[in-house]
């Protein structure tokens, strides 16, 4: 072959090479001709310096002022990154270096009422309820529950002489170190108002015993709720649970016990048989006993914290009976359990962070095969790409424990999501470095440098960028104003890192960038080099070099990779195009997106709202069992609500004592009351005493009304040996009173004291019910402000989210929306895009909380936390979807859906599908944790990808071209007409428009074809 023909075949490939590095044929039919759209210049995601340029021309004072400011900025600033790379990369490492040992070495706190909203009234009565008993600080407070491990009755003698056992040796035996006498005290030796708490287990299991063995039970009823023995009356509801009572079916249990006796078994007697004597109650399926002391001056909250859980690792590691089963409970536990459900998802982040560097690296070396620019020196961009977001938590995260905010374990979440989300700007970056690397093969520039390259890569993708940062952060503001303490830590921690991100991306990952860079540029240069030796070597014709110099400096030939794949892609893309563009098939896309907007929105209305306890600890708590039972068991027998009555005034009042009385009696005339058996009211007990020293005395146990204190008798001198007496001393803790003058004598007078009040129904097993019941007993107490009372309830808390979580969840919904179309707009300034992007948002909130509700996930805080942070990127495709599919009206107005269609689809869906996958994959590391609030966020995330890229590639689209379609089909009369283009002039139409949107016209080439 001579020299002459080489150099004419030379000529040929160059100047039919497109900028992908393929040969282009004529186009044939109207798939080749959609191909060559597919591979014609297309904009950045959202707006980019390409962008402005493609859709306001030369005047570079065209475009959003803000959006050109930006620009300007991220130009600049890549020239200043490659410059001080290294610098940059040493202090992230450093500081990020510093978060990590500080994260280690900060220890987890969490807070039970950390979910209770914000101004919600449970938080003011739990701080009243904490004042009253801490006098010295947290009290020690620690409950131990006993049942059968066959499930029976509890109330069988070796029952319970086992579980008498058991409360003596956590009153014993389990010791706190007190400083101040150099000893060792058990609970016997530092208790003082409530070391009788359990007396009433140890009354009825004497009184049972002296029963069995058929001594005299005259002076004995051990009935529930209340019981006497030997004239002293005692409640049982605050530690029997589960009652079974005797009634008219049990006839076949006597006979079943006299067969027994007949037949010569001894193992029941008569006293077995007649038990129905002494005692209504036939079984006990849960028995509670209480550990409860005052905290001493000196202790400390820790010393009280480690007794409790000495009690709990007793019980729990080196306890072991065939007869019952154990379970303690304080509140220190139950903060110990959710820091450890907080702490066995720190493994499982090693576990995300490895799938995500395996598709990290997976797509971006699909993309440099692609793009024939594969060298290891992806990989280690891949990788890093995952490696930032993590440095960027644990400085964010150490930054909010150096201001004093505290590590709770929902805190842990963070890393997760953040790994998941911020990726997705490293593979912009990446991405866009190809395309001006390969740019810069073709179209070479005099003294090119990696600044250059940089700053072109920042002032195209940079945008993008600003406005996800920019989403997320409002989105995480508005969540943290609209919740709980626990969630504005949650969107608190993510927005920071998130920021974080951010700034470790436009530092830490160009400088990486620009050093790789280099190392490319040098190895282009040596190949460069190489190349024209060896072609002085073979004496090849110096003008063909010349013409190829002039062309494409180091003109490569296309991959084979690419080669094979690009007709696949291109003729799939082709065909969806067309098959979404097709009539019949947009308009049954746009009657399911209908469909789906009824059943979500059906589904948010039968949503159920709760949070309740074992949503906090992890699947295999001992505590979720025990809640289980507290539902089961307590709940539906005695559910009691605490009143602190700050004020009561002076009792020597007629008026004051006949008003707390009508109080009293209101609480016990409401529904599923107990009524006086189930009331604790320290009057009544006062009246007993006062009445013990009069002559006329009346042997109150006949009385069938309660006991009301005349207010006429009460006298203020004896109140203090009444709380002193050793039958009432438990009142000692209920009670507080303090000293004053009066009429020149010094006083003991009442300043506060707390009363009780028990329910039963089955109902209050229903987070509903429990929360109307609530309701009500705020109501009476409302109606005596003189008194200043307050109402406590464990679970208030959580009954609160009730009715402030649909206000709370809609709020944040709309202020994020709010701030998602404000960011939009300043970027993008088209009111189009803008209503697309925020209606598309509404609609996929809408679709996360109908799915999540027909999966039977409750609204939560954690539920509303998850979905709110989804909104911050669920705005991100169906923003680039609308504003692209806006600006292909730029090639014209007669441009026609399919074409604008495939446009939009062939910037936005690879980098939507690259960021879905890469996305869910990482996330799905939370399914195999056994937590709720990792299988939740998990779950919404998932669902809120999936939907946000259904409704980019599918509904969006369907929605559009019918909008498309109507606008032509009912356009004024006498207005243009679309004209029909034939498939050779729409090819020549997308050459003209190759011409004037050649790559030499811009700064920033062409995004291949997908």
């Amino acid at each position: 072959m001579t020299a002459s023909t080489e150099g004419k075949r030379a000529s040929i490939f160059v100047s039919r090479t497109s900028i992908d590095g393929g040969a282009r044929p004529e186009p044939r039919d109207r798939s080749e001709s959609m191909t060559r759209a597919l591979q014609s210049k297309r904009p950045s995601l959202l707006i980019g310096a390409k962008t402005l340029h493609e859709v306001y021309g030369e005047d570079e004072d065209e475009g959003p002022r803000f959006v050109r400011f930006v620009i300007n900025v991220y130009r600049k600033w890549g020239y200043m990154i490659a410059k001080h790379a290294w610098l940059a990369i040493f202090i992230v490492i450093f500081i990020s270096s510093l978060g990590i040992v500080n994260i280690f070495f900060t220890p987890q706190q969490n807070d039970i009422t950390g979910y209770t909203p914000y101004g919600a009234r449970a938080n003011r009565e739990f701080q009243v309820y904490s004042d009253f008993f801490a006098s010295h600080g947290q009290p020690i407070a620690t409950y131990i529950f006993g049942i059968a491990k066959d499930n029976g009755s509890m109330i069988r003698t070796e029952h319970m002489e086992e579980f008498l056992k058991v409360i003596s040796y956590a009153s014993s035996n389990i010791t706190l170190h007190d400083d101040a006498s150099g000893k060792d005290l058990s609970f016997y030796e530092f208790c003082h108002s409530f070391c009788l708490a359990n007396e009433p287990i140890r009354q009825f299991a004497g009184g049972m015993k002296v029963f069995e063995q058929g001594l005299s039970t005259a002076r004995i009823k051990l009935n529930y709720p209340t019981s006497t023995v030997l004239g002293t009356s005692f409640s049982l509801q605050p530690n029997f649970f589960g009652i079974e009572f005797y009634g008219e079916n049990d006839k076949e249990d006597g006979e079943d016990d006299t067969q027994k006796l007949l037949s010569g078994d001894n193992s029941s007697t008569n006293a077995t048989v007649n038990r129905r004597a002494i005692t209504n109650v036939k079984g006990v399926k849960m028995i509670a006993a209480l550990l409860r002391a005052e905290q001493r001056e000196g202790w400390g909250d820790k010393k009280v914290k480690e007794f409790e859980m000495k009690v709990v690792d007793h019980f729990m590691n080196h306890y072991d009976n065939d007869l019952i089963t154990v379970y303690p409970f304080s509140q220190t536990y139950v903060e110990e359990e959710m820091v450890r459900g907080g702490k066995i998802m720190l493994p499982f982040l090693v576990i995300g962070f490895i799938i995500m560097c395996c598709v990290s690296s997976f797509t971006v070396m699909l993309r440099a095969f692609y793009m024939h620019q594969e060298n290891y020196f992806k990989i280690v961009l891949a990788i890093t790409a995952c490696i930032t977001p993590i440095l960027a938590t644990a400085t964010a995260l150490s930054l909010m424990f150096l201001f004093g905010l505290r590590f709770s374990s929902i805190l842990c979440v963070v890393p997760f999501l953040v790994l998941s989300i911020g990726v997705d700007s490293s593979y912009l970056m990446i991405h866009e470095w190809q395309r001006v690397t390969k740019h810069a093969h073709e179209n070479p520039i005099k003294g090119d440098t990696v600044g250059r390259r940089m700053s072109e890569v920042l002032s195209e993708v940079g945008p993008a960028i600003l406005i996800s940062c920019l989403t997320n952060l409002f989105a995480d503001l508005v969540g943290s104003f609209t919740s709980s303490p626990e969630i504005t830590l949650l969107c608190g921690g993510n927005m920071l890192s998130m920021c974080v991100a951010f700034i470790y991306q436009m530092t830490f990952y160009c400088g990486l960038m620009c050093i790789v860079g280099e190392k490319e540029i040098e190895r282009d240069d040596v190949a460069v080099s190489a190349s024209v030796v060896d072609n002085k070597t073979k004496n090849i014709h110096v003008q063909i070099h010349q013409k190829v110099a002039r062309n494409h400096s180091l003109a490569r030939t296309p991959s084979k990779f690419q080669m094979h794949t690009q007709p696949i892609v291109s003729s799939f893309m082709h065909k969806y195009v067309k098959f979404m563009a097709n009539t019949i098939v947009s308009m049954t896309v746009v009657g399911i997106y209908i469909l789906y907007l009824t059943i979500t929105i059906w589904g948010i209305t039968r949503i159920n709202i709760n949070l309740s306890t074992k949503k906090l600890f992890a699947g295999d708590s001992p505590l979720n069992n025990l809640e289980d039972l507290r539902v089961k068991l307590v709940l539906p027998h005695f559910s009691m609500v605490t009143v602190i009555v700050n004020e009561p005034g002076n009792f020597t009042h007629p008026e004051r004592l006949k008003s707390m009385n009508r109080m009293v009696r209101d609480f016990e005339s409401l529904n599923g009351s107990w009524g006086a058996d189930g009331t604790k009211y320290f009057a009544r007990d006062y009246q007993t005493f006062l009445s013990s020293w009069e002559d006329d005395y009346i042997n109150l146990e006949d009385e069938e009304d309660p006991v009301v204190l005349d207010p006429f008798r009460y006298n203020e001198e004896d109140l203090k040996y009444f709380l002193r007496w050793s039958e009432y001393v438990f009142w000692g803790g209920l009670v507080k009173t303090k000293n004053i003058t009066r009429d020149k004598k010094d006083l003991e007078v009442l300043d506060k004291f707390v009363l009780t009040a028990g329910y039963h129904g089955k109902e209050l097993g229903e987070w509903v019910q429990r929360g109307h019941k609530l309701r009500e007993w705020r109501n009476v107490v409302d109606q005596y402000p003189e008194f200043k009372a307050e109402v406590y309830h464990e679970d208030g808390q959580y009954l609160d989210l009730i009715d402030n979580m649909v206000t709370d969840t809609w709020q944040a919904i709309v202020g994020a929306l709010m701030c998602m179309g404000l960011v939009c707009f300043i970027f993008l300034n088209n009111w189009f895009t803008v209503g697309i992007a925020s209606l598309s948002v509404l609609s996929i909130c809408c679709g996360i909380l109908g799915i999540m509700s027909w999966f039977g996930v409750d609204l939560d805080p954690i539920t509303m936390a998850a979905m709110i942070i989804s909104i911050g990127f669920s705005v991100d495709i169906p923003a680039h979807v609308s504003y692209h599919y806006y600006t292909a009206c730029s090639h014209g107005s007669s441009s026609s859906p399919e074409d604008r269609l495939t446009q939009c689809l062939s910037s936005v869906a690879f980098p939507a599908v690259q960021a879905a996958t890469s996305t869910i994959l990482c996330i799905c590391s939370l399914l195999f944790i056994d937590l709720y609030m990792a299988t939740v966020s998990c779950q919404i995330m998932i669902i809120c990808v999936l939907l946000c890229n259904v409704h980019g590639l599918i509904f969006i689209p369907a929605i559009l071209i019918c909008m498309d379609k109507l606008r032509w089909a009912f356009r004024p009369r006498g207005s243009q007409k679309r004209p029909r283009i034939s498939p050779r002039q729409r090819s020549n139409g997308n050459r003209a428009v190759r011409g004037t949107l050649a790559p030499e016209n811009s700064d920033v080439p062409d995004r291949p074809a997908v």
